[in-house]
């Protein structure tokens, strides 16, 4: 009996690692299968353009498809400059996250449970996952987009490589998601809330927008997350400092006051509110708004500064 050869022990011990991976039903999967989430039973965005993957372009050939979604007019060889990192034959997620708000797209990453991505789709949004194909100790990266799914059939749908309409069930995909960290991405227009993400996922993702884009995305983006948490303090101070940013004074001014019907305490809301109001020359207004925020916190030196900078515009303007 001959021997058998290095590479096929290992072939072998891989396919009982695999197969024996593959008899347990992942643990989300059988979450959604003895609990179905409350949305359309099946579900398929068909309308999700395609673009088939040339070698190691999974990255830009699905951020086009998405950007294409959203009404961007793109290609994957317009996009690869931006994400393609020849020496890994591949691109990092915060790559594909900073090329999407070049567009002014929003890139949401969702909380890695595969009913959120369920309900994105639910809503009208595909969802960039990211698949590990290989095995843990030798990983196959792969960007995918899912369009659609089937509770009752346990399949998923996806643009995935050279396949238009991959289909795959939900506990093969949630396996090779699950190796690639859980990962996904709704790319949504600025005035876009995705269906899935709470209040602080989606202000967290506005507050790093501001920081690489332009104000007037960011400022659509408070306004539609005004819209679904009225009641939240941090919607309307990042409303207020967007519409300041754009020179939107009275509306600032709103903004501010609304944080402060909610949060009357907030130094930081009367700081701002004071700059606001000085810029349409409400100087006693001003004034009084930054010694409330002063009585709050005494010993700040922002706010301290900030009071004799509008002592300064006020004695100016008068």
């Amino acid at each position: 009996m001959r021997r058998l050869t290095q590479h096929a022990r290992l072939a072998g011990m891989l396919f009982i690692l695999a197969l024996t991976t593959a008899c347990a039903t992942p643990f989300q999967t059988l979450g959604i299968r003895e609990s179905p989430p409350d949305i359309p039973p099946q579900v398929e965005l068909s309308s999700t353009p395609f673009y088939p993957q040339l070698k190691y372009y999974c990255g830009p050939a699905v951020l086009a498809a998405l950007a294409n979604y959203r009404g961007i007019d793109v290609v994957p060889e317009d996009i690869a400059p931006l994400i393609y990192i020849p020496n890994m034959q591949g691109s990092l997620q915060e790559e594909v996250i900073a090329a999407a708000r070049r567009f002014n797209l929003l890139p949401v990453q969702l909380d890695g449970n595969l009913e959120s991505i369920f309900r994105e789709i639910a809503a009208g949004n595909p969802v960039l996952v990211l698949q590990n194909l290989g095995f843990d100790f030798y990983p196959r990266w792969h960007y995918a987009i899912v369009i659609g799914y089937d509770l009752n059939e346990e399949t998923i749908v996806l643009r995935s490589g050279t396949r238009e309409r991959l289909v795959r069930s939900f506990s093969l995909f949630e396996r090779t998601w699950q190796r690639g960290g859980h990962w996904s991405l709704a790319i949504v227009t600025p005035g876009q809330v995705p269906a899935s993400v709470n209040a602080e996922r989606f202000i967290n993702t506005l507050i790093e927008f501001e920081q690489t884009s332009d104000s007037y995305p960011a400022y659509q983006g408070y306004l539609s997350a005004a819209t679904k948490w009225p009641s939240n303090v941090l919607v309307r101070i990042g409303l207020g400092n967007t519409a300041y940013a754009l020179g939107e004074f009275r509306q600032s001014e709103d903004a501010y006051k609304g944080a402060l019907r909610l949060s009357p305490d907030m130094a930081e809301a009367w700081n701002n509110l004071a700059y606001a109001l000085a810029q349409q020359g409400k100087s006693d207004e001003s004034l009084e708004a930054i010694n409330r925020a002063l009585k709050i916190s005494p010993d700040d030196d922002n706010y301290l500064d900030s009071r004799d900078e509008l002592k300064q515009w006020s004695s100016i303007s008068n």
